[in-house]
């Protein structure tokens, strides 16, 4: 029986992987035409119309994937490989909601902002399902690194909110603090989360523990000195960020082979 189930698993992530891809690139592909109706004042008004009515529709997704998961779950139905369960179906709406929303009220800012979060989106859900587990907290801290090293360059370029730079900053030591202090609980006690419905122990590589601890500490380091420096330099360091991630892609995929 298990040699049977576990290729089933592999083709279910494999499919899974496959749909959040498509779903992202769908999405991308909408975004780009909502964007060629409200960047232009006469269609404006029309695009903000659209946008409205595909929220109403990501709810009306979400209550029916809510429904179905309530009745899978009173019937005792078996969905831990099927890709229309009713958690993920409440998911897309839910999403597909609060990305029209937060576009009505920001406008085209919105949509430039979602061209970066849906990609983002689709790649760090193929890392959590395709790589080791403490790659994906590495990838968390590069991509949370470059954010606010990119928030903070935005800050040092103005008068009025120079200081919010050096907030950055603290939020990237205060986040790589409790980093730490959950890695160092969790590497005493363990740690177990639900993997396709099943509870599994996320960090078994022995090097896990100290890369995610080393991991959290430069790229607070990288944080702070892109403040300490001026805006130039956290520019740059944005792109050490991504280097790092580019750089532990290559170094786990390689360890993979």
């Amino acid at each position: 029986m298990t040699a049977k189930k576990q290729p089933n698993e592999k083709d279910y992530i494999t499919n899974k992987v496959l749909a959040v891809f498509s779903l992202c690139l769908v999405g991308v592909l909408g975004l780009m035409m909502l964007y060629r109706v409200m960047n232009v004042l006469s269609t404006w008004m029309l695009g903000m119309t659209i946008a409205k009515v595909v929220c109403g529709i990501g709810i009306v997704i979400a209550l029916a994937g809510l429904a179905k998961w309530t009745s899978d779950n009173k019937q005792q139905r078996d969905t831990r490989y099927s890709l229309l369960r009713g958690r993920s179906i409440a998911l897309v709406g839910a999403v597909i909601a609060v990305m029209m929303f937060i576009i009505t009220v920001l406008g085209v800012q919105g949509i430039k902002l979602f061209y970066v979060i849906l990609p983002a989106i689709a790649v760090y859900y193929l890392i959590y399902h395709s790589y080791p587990r403490e790659f994906f907290v590495v990838a968390l801290d590069c991509g949370g690194a470059a954010v606010l090293l990119w928030l903070a360059r935005v800050a040092l370029d103005t008068t009025n909110y120079r200081s919010a730079a050096w907030g950055c900053a603290v939020v990237a030591v205060v986040l790589a603090a409790i980093q730490i202090a959950l890695v160092l609980r969790v590497r005493k006690t363990g740690c177990k989360g639900p993997v396709d419905g099943r509870m599994t122990e996320l960090f078994t590589a022995p090097h896990a523990y100290p890369t995610m601890i080393g991991a959290g500490i430069l790229m607070a380091a990288l944080v702070v000195i892109g403040v300490a420096m001026g805006a130039q330099v956290a520019y740059y360091l944005v792109f050490a960020a991504f280097a790092c991630l580019f750089v532990s892609a290559v170094y786990y995929t390689v360890k993979m082979l």
